[in-house]
Formats: structure tokens, C-alpha cells, sequence
């Protein structure tokens, strides 16, 4: 498999970037990229090779051009097959359509030649007259069975799942004994663990050739040298410095952001101690209104229903303002006395009923008309509402029975795609001082107690049941509702500006 790398360097310059911000762009190799392909693929006493730096840097696309040199450039060879293994399908299609968009000029230029699979399960491109084929799969060990890979490329292994990735890297070991001279390279970022495969890579010369861009222990994590070290294409990458002068900005004011900076953007493989919390209780403080808030435009309504007797919370963000308030609702039974000893709070309920945060509604389960009936007299007709998936149906039969103002019903996952995009969004408007929440015991005692469960890739979302470290008892129903509202909020105000901006462009012309 060992060919020139210079060869190969040659043909990644002939692809063409097809996204981001250099979309149409010619394919230009970075020092540290040719630096690699120098030691991975300079010798054929080069076995197998490992590249660790920190996110952000175009790994996937230069894993993606070097799967399709195996197709129609220097790396090819009869009737062998390249496997990208990714920790999941959905990441594993990432590559894949990497791929795909380099290769499309190629296979436009002869269809019949080329054989593609791109459905909900499989993601193929093989050449008829060679044989030669790339398949991008998950890292699930039940579905190695029946490779043959001449080249296995690992993209990011430390997101793999910690109950499989051995399994899965002991199938992918044993499919490549059957082809003499087969290889695995392995780019990503550092594992948590000393003891992951991944991270093995690069102790005591366990593989030919490896390279790590990481910052060191002691390095102050702010400071634009730190991220050089583990950011070989901050150079050359504009937006990627942009996205870790935002994400240190906020990790500075929220500390439950340290680790994860730390881990993602300095590749320093540390545990994510911290990332159980969905703010830091500081944060949430020093955003809090002191006086009155101002409820000015349209506003998005994050509506949370609760099961049974729980709770159901309604919140509305205000984004040209900033202004976030909510209100929850108990049904009459059990009293909230009851509730306060039972869930362990005293008298929090009874204060915030008091305070006009927290009303009864409904006899041994909340009504939520009348919950979306408080909402309306208290802020108007919303400019959008958003909820999750569960409950949607009942929501909308309620909206439609009340005579709610249905001006656009937005509905979320829970899950770490929509979830995740939902808590990045919240955090960021919090840390960046978009959110001006009215000082609220609800909110306070709903944020205190919040906590986000993470994903292998560092993906956050709010926690359900145990998830996190989250106590049972914690009454997340105002933190969830709050979530949905601001950042349903963000994107149609980022959406308002752009428009704007697109405006202002035409009327230059």
C-alpha cells in the first residue's frame, strides 16, 4: 500500500472543496497534514499510524480525501477495500458524503462505472473496473463481520463507546489479517483514559508513526499559544480561532465549560468532571435582573408538560431584550406542602405560589389550558412556541381547545441531536449575556438542580431520571421549558440578523 506520499499529496491538491466556507476552493494541504502523509504513507516499512489533535481542524476531510485516493489516486489497488469506521452511522455518513462530494466529478464523468450504496444503513462507493471499494460503517463489532479492509481509517476512536470500542478494534484486527500489508490509521482527539487503544497509539512507540498536536498540563488554557499546540490549522482557519475565542470566553464565566474546552479544544483528554451541571450557579447570578425586565417583540414560548401530578412549565424569551421569564404549574393534589416534603424543598413551593411563579391548575393533574391561558395573559400571543415530541398531540388538541394564538408550533427532540443543539444554544446565550432572566425562585431552584448528561463526542443535553448525577426528585420542567424557549429565540433572531445583513447587501449592489 506504500506509495509516494508526495504522489498523494498531488491528488489531494486536484480535489475541490464542496462545504464551509471554502466550498469550490482547490483542496490546499496544511504543513501538518503533509507532514503526516510524509510519515504515514512515506515508506513501506511504515505499518500502522495515529494522529491526534485537538477538534476542528479538518481531520474528517483530510480522512476523507485520503478514502478516496484509495478509489482513483495513488493508493489504489485491485479489489481492495478501505473501511472508515466513525463512532456512530450518523458520523460515519459525515465521512461518507465527504467522500462522495470529492468523488462526484470523477463518477459524473462515467456513472455506469461506479457502484453506490447510500441508504439509511449503508454507505458504499466501489469502482466496477477495479474493485476497489470504500465502505464507512460505525464502530459496532456486529457488523465487522465479513471484512477484508487493506486500509482501516478510525476516525475519532475516543467517541467510540467505551463498551465497544475494544470489541470493535479486535474485529477490525482480525478482518485485516486477511490481507497481507493491511494498515489502520487512526486520527481524533485524546481519549479520557490512558488505557483506551487510542491512546495506546502513541505510549512507547506502539505504532511506526504518530503525531500529536496537544497542549501541555500547565499551559494557561486562554491564551493563543495554548491553542496553537493542539490547533495545528488555527493559522490557516479563521473561523476555527473565532469558535475558540467564543468557547473560551464562555468557559471563563461558566466553569462547567472548563473541561470540556479543555478536552476538545487543548486535547488534553481530561474527564469531563464538571459537565454533569448545566450552568454554574455564578453564571446564573451574574445574568439574573436586578430590576424589571423588558418584555419587548416577539417572543418564543417553551411549553414542558409534566406526566401525571408533576409539574408543567411555560417560558417565555424575549431575544431582542433578552428578557426570560416562566411559570410553572402543580395540579391542587397533593397539596404543595405535601410536595415540599416529599421532594425534600420545605416551603420552596408554597414560596414561589406566594410569589405568583408557580400556579394550581387542575384538580390531580395539571390542566394545561389553563397553564397556556396564564401564559397569554401574562406576555401576549408568542411569535413561536416549541416543545418536545412527547405529549405533542395532547399539547396541540389544548392549544386548538383554548383558542391559543397558533402562530407556528416548533417540536424538539430530546435526544443529543436536538437536545444538545438546544443546551448549546442556551449556554451560549447565557455566558454571552443574551439572557436577562427576571429573578425567579422557579428559575433559580430549576437551575440550581439541572444537570446535562454527556455523550462519548461531548455532546450535552438536559438530563432525565438518573441521567448525570440528576436526583430523581429535581424538578427539571422550568429548566427544560426555559432551554426550548431561548434557543428557539437565538436561532430566529441569528436568522432576523442574517436577513437583515442579506438586505443591506442588496440594496449596495
Amino acid at each position: 500500500m506504500a506509495r509516494s506520499w508526495r504522489r498523494i499529496a498531488s491528488y489531494l491538491q486536484g480535489l475541490t472543496i464542496t462545504q464551509g466556507p471554502l466550498a469550490g476552493q482547490p483542496f490546499e494541504l496544511l504543513p501538518w497534514q503533509r507532514r503526516f502523509l510524509a510519515g504515514a504513507f512515506g515508506s513501506s516499512d511504515i505499518g500502522d499510524a495515529a494522529l491526534s489533535m485537538a477538534r476542528g481542524n479538518a481531520k474528517t476531510t483530510f480522512l476523507a480525501g485520503v478514502a478516496c485516493a484509495t478509489l482513483d489516486g495513488p493508493l489504489l489497488q485491485p479489489n481492495a477495500e478501505t473501511t472508515c469506521v466513525a463512532s456512530s452511522f450518523e458520523q460515519a455518513r459525515i465521512l461518507f458524503d465527504h467522500v462522495r462530494r470529492f468523488m462526484q466529478p470523477v463518477i459524473d464523468e462515467d456513472r455506469g462505472r461506479w457502484r453506490i450504496w447510500d441508504t439509511a444503513q449503508l454507505a458504499r462507493i466501489q469502482d466496477r473496473d477495479t474493485g476497489a471499494m470504500v465502505r464507512c460503517i460505525a464502530s459496532d463489532p456486529r457488523r465487522a463481520h465479513g471484512l477484508a479492509p487493506a486500509l482501516v481509517l478510525a476516525d475519532e476512536p475516543a467517541q467510540w463507546s467505551p463498551a465497544r470500542a475494544e470489541a470493535m478494534l479486535a474485529a477490525l484486527r482480525t478482518s485485516m489479517g486477511k490481507i497481507e500489508g493491511s494498515r489502520l490509521v487512526a486520527l481524533g482527539t485524546m481519549p479520557e483514559s490512558d488505557d483506551h487503544w487510542f491512546s495506546k497509539m502513541f505510549a512507547n512507540d506502539a505504532v511506526d508513526f504518530s503525531m500529536r498536536y496537544q497542549a501541555r498540563e500547565s499551559d494557561p488554557p486562554f491564551q493563543r499559544r495554548t491553542w496553537k499546540r493542539a490547533n495545528p490549522s488555527l493559522d490557516h482557519f479563521p473561523e476555527l480561532e473565532a469558535a475558540i475565542r467564543r468557547e473560551a470566553r464562555r468557559a471563563k464565566l461558566d466553569i462547567s465549560l472548563l473541561p470540556s474546552f479543555r478536552s476538545l479544544r487543548l486535547n488534553l483528554g481530561e474527564p469531563d468532571t464538571l459537565k454533569a451541571l448545566l450552568l454554574e450557579a455564578g453564571t446564573w447570578e451574574r445574568i439574573e435582573a436586578v430590576g424589571p425586565v423588558e418584555f419587548d417583540g416577539p417572543y418564543a414560548l417553551g411549553i414542558d408538560l409534566g406526566s401525571g401530578a408533576a409539574m408543567s412549565a411555560a417560558a417565555a424569551y424575549f431575544p431582542h431584550t433578552g428578557a426570560l421569564e416562566c411559570v410553572a404549574a402543580f395540579p391542587e393534589l397533593p397539596s404543595l406542602s405535601e410536595r415540599g416534603v416529599r421532594d425534600n424543598v420545605g416551603g420552596l413551593y408554597r414560596d414561589m405560589h406566594q410569589r405568583g411563579e408557580l400556579i394550581i391548575a387542575g384538580s390531580r393533574v395539571a390542566d394545561i389550558g389553563l397553564l397556556l391561558l396564564e401564559a397569554l395573559d401574562r406576555w401576549g400571543a408568542p411569535g413561536a412556541i416549541v416543545c418536545d415530541r412527547w405529549r405533542e398531540a395532547e399539547l396541540r388538541e389544548t392549544l386548538e381547545r383554548v383558542g391559543f394564538p397558533l402562530t407556528g408550533l416548533v417540536v424538539r427532540g430530546q435526544g443529543f441531536k436536538d437536545g444538545g443543539e438546544d443546551v448549546r444554544e442556551f449556554t451560549a446565550a447565557c455566558t454571552d449575556h443574551k439572557v436577562r432572566p427576571r429573578r425567579s425562585l422557579l428559575l433559580r431552584s430549576a437551575m440550581a438542580g439541572a444537570r446535562v448528561a454527556v455523550d462519548p463526542a461531548g455532546n450535552r443535553k438536559l438530563a432525565k431520571g438518573s441521567e448525570g448525577g440528576r436526583r430523581l426528585y429535581l424538578r427539571d420542567d422550568a429548566a427544560a421549558a426555559s432551554i426550548m424557549a431561548v434557543a428557539e429565540g437565538q436561532r430566529r433572531w441569528k436568522l432576523e440578523i442574517n436577513r437583515g445583513r442579506s438586505s443591506r447587501r442588496s440594496h449596495l449592489v
